[in-house]
């Protein structure tokens, strides 16, 4: 929308450090890395600030609505600064929207930039990702189907071991021309490899990527995919991007899901609706035999 907006104009992307290697595939912006969050030097407000002045732009769109963020951008002095009024920030901002958390996260921020402008768009436009074929599949001609069921440091959103290993088994009985891949962060990597070795007891034969990739490795590793089954999750939303077709899972998530559901056409949702009182066990009510139907439906 900016691009449309701004066809002769310096796009700038703020973006923490562990994604400027990411963003940066788009050659038509310029991505400068936010160091208050470097792990190893972190830099002060001030001194981004400094950065933000002397790139001399006009007008920030505020995505996140932190105070610090509207502060960052008042103490450079950048003269239109465009967010929602939240967290006490309305005396920094120049144009200051309410906000309607009933709205999808990706309206929320096209809304930012319609509203403000005259409102010339009448639709979100699609997401996308820049990714590469990916090194860690396999070279057969097997269909690559990716796992992520998380870890139980995603708590309420993790699929339970028990299923995760009765979904597989019975996935890879009824789909020998499929090479499954797990994928996950380091955290996850333990966790992974306990359910594979429960796996292959049943012969049932599992790569294991959890904490091996990068975040620009797991993008295009998750854009090489025939298929991927998921809890709610960033990996979710880079398969949407990627316009890879995906079966989710949502149990009880940290947003409403109707905020964060992809905007894409070619998933299938299976969304936890029990009766269950404890919120761990919300997800159980997703059935292995629900994600082997829709993964047939979908390939």
């Amino acid at each position: 929308m900016l691009k449309t907006l701004y066809p002769n104009k310096k796009i700038y992307v703020l973006a923490r450090p562990h994604l400027v290697e990411m963003l940066s595939r788009d050659h038509s912006i310029e991505v400068i890395a936010d160091n208050r969050f470097n792990t190893h030097q972190p830099c002060s407000l001030l001194s981004q600030a400094s950065i933000l002045k002397k790139a001399d732009i006009d007008l920030a769109i505020i995505l996140r609505n932190s105070l610090s963020e509207a502060l960052l951008c008042f103490v450079a002095k950048i003269k239109y600064r465009i967010g929602y009024a939240q967290n006490g920030r309305s005396p920094l901002l120049t144009h200051a929207l309410k906000l309607n958390k009933n709205h999808h996260y990706i309206y929320r921020y096209c809304r930012l930039i319609n509203e403000t402008h005259g409102s010339p768009f009448s639709e979100i436009p699609n997401t996308e990702v820049q990714a590469k074929k990916s090194s860690f599949l396999k070279g057969d001609k097997k269909k690559k189907l990716g796992i992520y069921f998380g870890g139980k440091n995603k708590r309420c959103r993790h699929y339970p071991e028990d299923l995760a290993i009765q979904t597989l088994e019975k996935l890879s009985e009824e789909h020998p021309d499929f090479d499954f891949y797990i994928v996950g962060d380091p955290s996850e990597k333990d966790e992974a490899e306990q359910l594979i070795a429960k796996l292959n007891k049943s012969n049932v034969s599992i790569t294991n990527l959890a904490g091996q990739t990068s975040m620009l490795e797991m993008l295009d590793l998750v854009a090489s995919l025939d298929l991927f089954i998921t809890i709610d999750s960033g990996p979710m939303h880079i398969a949407a991007a990627a316009n890879i077709p995906f079966v989710a899972l949502v149990g009880l998530g940290t947003s409403p899901w109707s905020t964060v559901a992809p905007k894409q056409k070619n998933y299938i949702a299976l969304v936890a609706n029990g009766q269950q009182l404890i919120d761990s066990e919300l997800i159980r009510d997703i059935k292995p035999s629900q994600i082997c139907e829709a993964v047939n439906q979908l390939i």
